[in-house]
């Protein structure tokens, strides 16, 4: 790829993972909505810790599932259909992994949005994202149920320069939406967020490099406490968000 190429792959990534690109992201708090009614955040220091107890979890969770998507969908030895069953398989997995109602059901609304905003993106522009159209007829055909995370992955296959460097955005989207959930619910002020989310680039970026060395079967080896958190949500008296 030349220079121009590069770069245009990268603004694509960023693109859907902008807080304002439109899959509804904004609207999940991923269960922390419960850990400050819980009173466990309540100031600065409290949501760094939760960002650094998160991003020690993520490569097992999303962040992970991204990447194994991505590296499926980059591998020049899977055929299509080899593709197909990774997909399957790694759908199934993910989704049995999500454990909290709202978690799944959240992320299966986001993938459906992302699949119908980057087809018509791709056709304004005569472009085509193979893996991601392979995932959204296995979603059609009943085969997958769809996960964000997946198609996250898939659609950096298609279209970031590289899977790492497109993880390490996709991780920032999320601490970006958590940032803004916590700036609402704690409430934090935005200087206090904006530091705690800088912060957090070293360990994310530990994080991803964590990610890119697991298999399947490591997904979902820990962070319980955040899947019970985004059960317990479910019954909180009042709320701010779906998750």
């Amino acid at each position: 790829m030349n220079v121009n190429e590069t770069e245009a792959r990268r603004l694509a990534m960023l693109q859907v993972c902008d807080s304002v690109f439109p899959v509804g992201a904004f609207a999940l708090s991923n269960g922390m909505e419960t850990f400050v009614q819980r009173d466990f955040l309540r100031r600065g220091p409290d949501f760094e810790q939760y960002m650094k107890n998160y991003l020690e979890v993520a490569p097992y969770k999303e962040i992970g599932q991204m990447v194994i998507a991505g590296r499926y969908a980059t591998d020049a030895r899977l055929s299509s259909r080899g593709l197909a069953a990774k997909l399957v398989e790694l759908d199934e997995l993910a989704s049995a992994l999500q454990s909290a109602r709202e978690i799944r059901e959240g992320s299966e609304r986001m993938c459906t949005r992302l699949v119908k905003l980057a087809d018509q993106m791709d056709a304004g522009c005569g472009q085509r994202s193979p893996s991601l159209d392979l995932y959204a007829g296995l979603i059609r055909d009943g085969r997958c149920r769809g996960l964000h995370s997946i198609a996250m992955g898939l659609y950096a296959a298609d279209h970031a320069p590289d899977v790492r460097d497109a993880a390490i955005m996709y991780g920032y989207s999320l601490l970006s939406a958590l940032t803004m959930c916590a700036a609402k619910a704690i409430p934090l002020s935005q200087y206090a967020g904006q530091v705690a989310l800088h912060d957090s680039f070293p360990r994310l970026v530990h994080a991803v490099d964590v990610a890119m060395t697991l298999k399947p079967d490591d997904l979902g080896i820990s962070g319980a406490y955040l899947d019970i958190a985004a059960m317990q949500h479910e019954t909180l008296y009042s709320r701010l968000y779906m998750s």
